[in-house]
């Protein structure tokens, strides 16, 4: 990791700086214990008193407030903070070309130069690994799977065959692509008979998955996750699923087959969802809640069943106050009747 300045970060962020340009900066942290070597970021006014008693030798803020520290004025610091963040930490690809000698790579597939594949690596008849991605141990890579450019594959992930996975995507430990979609046809008996999952699976560019997803294949067309979309730890896409772009689903969130978000939806942690509905563009849904039908206006919803956010929290509040209220219903049934 290369010492940077002030100047330099400022320059990277596109920052005005207020202070010493030329103090050196080695790493990044947190705001309250940062030395005279890190940068930290101010979020808001609202922890502006932070900037008092810090340490750092400079801050990303976006205003000036008071402080002795060396200040990067920026329109997010939050953001400019995470992009100096990872110039300091870059996500691991490959710079060299190493293939462990117990990785095995069928004679039919192309891996580009430079890539990583870690020990006990299977790389599969067919496939293709773009420049610069980084695939470590343990890992499968099934049949006539397309891997592009820059991308990060932690130790212990499988993806199943005829997968296509875009450019600087990102697949932690334990996530498994391209599985059957739940599909089976029930008789008249109740016996299941599986139905074929023929249908691929798209992951697009810059797409993070955390560890222990699960993303199935379609049935007969195609899975799709957009670009941009970050996946939690412990999610599952079923089958024929269609997330839009740019989208956020937090851990333990469960969307049924055929469900299509638009872009920039948010799912907080644990949402469900039913099969096949369909969520408008810059929906979010609060956690916990449970999606039963289409929501078609952008917003903020909650609950189950799911109710915009003002509605869903007076809901809550009433079902804690349910046994009262059934008590005062009562009372007044009564008195009703004692009138009569």
């Amino acid at each position: 990791m290369n010492e940077q300045t002030v100047a330099s970060i400022a320059e990277f962020v596109g920052g005005q700086i207020e202070g010493d340009s030329s103090l050196p900066i080695r790493e990044v942290a947190d705001v309250r214990h940062a030395t005279a070597t890190d940068v930290a970021f101010i979020r808001d006014g609202s922890f502006a008193h932070l900037a008092k008693e810090t340490g750092a030798g400079a801050l990303f803020v976006t205003e000036l407030i008071e402080t002795s520290v060396t200040q990067i004025v920026v329109e997010d610091a939050h953001a400019a903070f995470a992009k100096i963040a990872l110039l300091f930490h870059p996500v691991p690809t490959a710079t060299e070309h190493d293939i462990h000698p117990s990785a095995i790579v069928h004679e039919s597939a192309k891996v580009d130069s430079p890539v990583v594949l870690g020990p006990n690596v299977v790389v599969g008849a067919g496939s293709k690994i773009g420049a610069r991605t980084s695939i470590q141990a343990t890992s499968v890579i099934g049949e006539n799977v397309t891997i592009g450019t820059d991308c990060t594959i932690y130790p212990r992930v499988v993806i199943y065959p005829n997968v296509l996975i875009g450019d600087e995507v990102i697949l932690h430990s334990g996530v498994v692509l391209g599985t059957d979609g739940f599909g089976y046809v029930v008789e008249k008996d109740g016996t299941r008979n599986k139905f074929p999952q023929l249908g691929g699976l798209i992951i697009g560019n810059r797409v993070e998955i955390g560890a222990n997803s699960t993303v199935d294949r379609g049935a007969l067309t195609a899975t799709s996750i957009g670009a941009g979309t970050k996946i939690d730890n412990l999610c599952h896409i079923a089958h024929n699923c269609k997330v839009g772009n740019d989208c956020g689903i937090s851990a333990l969130a469960a969307l049924g087959g055929g469900v299509q978000l638009g872009d920039r939806v948010v799912l907080g942690g644990h949402v469900t969802s039913a099969g096949n509905i369909t969520l408008a563009d810059d929906v979010i849904v609060g956690g916990n809640s449970g999606i039963t039908s289409d929501v078609k206006e952008s917003g903020v919803y909650l609950g189950l069943p799911l109710l915009p956010i003002a509605r869903g929290r007076r809901s809550l509040i009433l079902l804690k106050r349910l046994p009262e209220l059934a008590a005062e219903i009562k009372a007044l049934r009564h008195d009703v009747d004692e009138l009569s």
